[in-house]
């Protein structure tokens, strides 16, 4: 089961987004049932949106001290409207009517990513003798890749050299030359997935 979340992070937003945001906030959190002792006061967050307003409209004429002013009175609302997010999750507890009537915005969850069989793998041969180079196309879901070596030819009772990289391409090297060997990817992402590619095989030159 997800849990909601809403954003309490506006480093990103311009400085009238944030007045605009803030004032939202503030007027939906007025007089809302959902939330009758909000923390920290709403006569706080209502202090910190005016002298933030006042310093903003200030700091248009620019000026080291205005701007130092408007900075500072930003970082202090951003502060309160942390706070309150935080205060709005634990009251709301997961409800998503309360969360979105809170006027803040709903954090968007990531899905979880999912892999598939990396497909045919690539073979061919080094530069110098007793080199193969296998790779698969890559996936963003997968977290690292197993590059699978063996011998002899493949069978239930194979016991794999495996080769964990975070790479789909991996350099197999100190081979016989003139021996064939039988080589598999398995692409690892989280929540224990694994999905195996199909043999392949080359001869070490």
């Amino acid at each position: 089961m997800k849990i909601l979340k809403v954003i309490i992070n506006y480093s990103k937003l311009t400085d009238a987004n944030l007045l605009s945001k803030a004032e939202h906030i503030l007027q939906s959190m007025t007089g809302n049932p959902d939330f009758p002792s909000p923390v920290p006061t709403l006569a706080d967050v209502q202090t910190a949106i005016t002298k933030y307003s006042a310093d903003l409209v200030l700091a248009q004429g620019l000026g080291k001290v205005n701007i130092a002013n408007k900075n500072q009175s930003r970082m202090e609302l951003e502060k309160l409207l942390a706070q309150l997010g935080m205060f709005v999750m634990f009251v709301a507890n997961g409800d998503e009517a309360k969360l979105v009537g809170s006027g803040f915005t709903l954090a968007k969850t990531p899905e979880p990513g999912y892999i598939t069989n990396p497909g045919n793998v690539s073979l061919t041969n080094g530069n110098t003798s007793g080199v193969l180079v296998s790779a698969v196309k890559g996936q963003r879901a997968v977290k690292s890749y197993l590059h699978q070596i063996t011998g002899d030819p493949p069978t239930e009772a194979t016991v794999w050299t495996s080769n964990a990289t975070s790479r789909s391409r991996f350099v197999f090297t100190n081979l016989q030359p003139g021996k064939q060997y039988w080589i598999r990817v398995a692409a690892v992402a989280s929540n224990d997935q694994i999905a195996f590619s199909p043999v392949a095989s080359q001869f070490a030159q």
